[in-house]
């Protein structure tokens, strides 16, 4: 009996591990603006941010309005992982980045099957703009093999971007080239996800552009705003920051969570939206 009980000691972490939830999170963590103070300089949240990301044990991160110290920090603070993407500006490191973190010890990238490019005319351009955006906009996306658990053996694209602020023409063009490159990836049988700040909500023509193609579904139960205003509670309302999948996905819930301090201040001036998938059968 203690050799059983032993072995059962044994086992069970590796049977949680294996009915663990895949964690993703997409998360726009405000650049390092000048102009912040106090509890909204960049200094005064990145550990809050760093915390929030190691607790729900993310394997797959998106972030959005990054600049090169954020990803810096970002990068020591989550020691096991990797990360890939460029800046905007110049396609190494000047400008934000919207880059992919995820855990090395689950995923691997495909080297073949990885990149960034422009939400313009001539997406392969570095740093080029269309449609009236008002800064250079990108998407960093991603081929990711599972190697460990649950996950290994399964395949997954990711697809991590921020949409412009304020030209509408720019957001539905945006949605418009993301499906085209959602259709043109090598391995068409794999699932996809597509995450990041979108600057429009469900009832945009842009984002009902991607959940009217039948390559992307919205996991979404509750209406929640995204949009922190640096407050840290959430208030009714609806994202503007959206994680949608393959509909191939299916035992999957999304929530838009809580990360502030004890004074009532968001880490940032967006919520984090975490999607949970449990079945991983795909």
């Amino acid at each position: 009996m203690a050799r059983i009980i032993a072995l059962l000691i044994l086992l069970l972490p590796r049977l949680w591990a294996a009915d663990a939830p895949l964690n993703i999170i997409t998360y726009n963590i405000r650049n390092d603006n000048a102009g912040d103070r106090k509890h909204k300089d960049w200094a005064a949240r990145k550990d809050r941010i760093a915390g929030y990301l190691l607790a729900h044990k993310a394997g797959i991160i998106g972030l959005q309005e990054v600049k090169h110290n954020q990803l810096l920090d970002m990068d020591k603070a989550l020691p096991g992982h990797s990360c890939i993407g460029v800046g905007r500006n110049d396609g190494k490191t000047a400008g934000e980045y919207s880059p992919i973190f995820f855990d090395r010890t689950i995923w691997k990238v495909d080297p073949k099957e990885q990149g960034t490019f422009w939400l313009s005319d001539t997406p392969d351009v570095v740093a080029t703009r269309s449609w009236g955006n008002s800064h250079n906009r990108i998407c960093t996306w991603a081929r990711l093999t599972g190697i460990k658990g649950a996950d290994k053996g399964i395949s997954i694209y990711v697809f991590n971007t921020h949409w412009d602020h304020r030209s509408q023409p720019s957001r539905v063009k945006s949605g418009e080239l993301m499906l085209k490159r959602i259709k043109a990836r090598q391995h068409r049988d794999e699932p996809v996800i597509l995450m990041g700040d979108l600057n429009a909500t469900t009832e945009n023509p842009a984002v009902k552009l991607l959940l009217g193609s039948g390559l992307l579904v919205d996991h979404s139960r509750e209406q929640k705003r995204s949009s922190s205003y640096w407050k840290a509670e959430l208030a009714p309302g609806l994202r503007i920051d959206h994680l949608f999948t393959s509909p191939s996905i299916k035992q999957a819930t999304l929530k838009v969570e809580l990360n502030g301090d004890d004074d009532g201040h968001a880490a940032s001036d967006h919520h984090p939206v975490r999607l949970s998938i449990k079945n991983r059968s795909f």
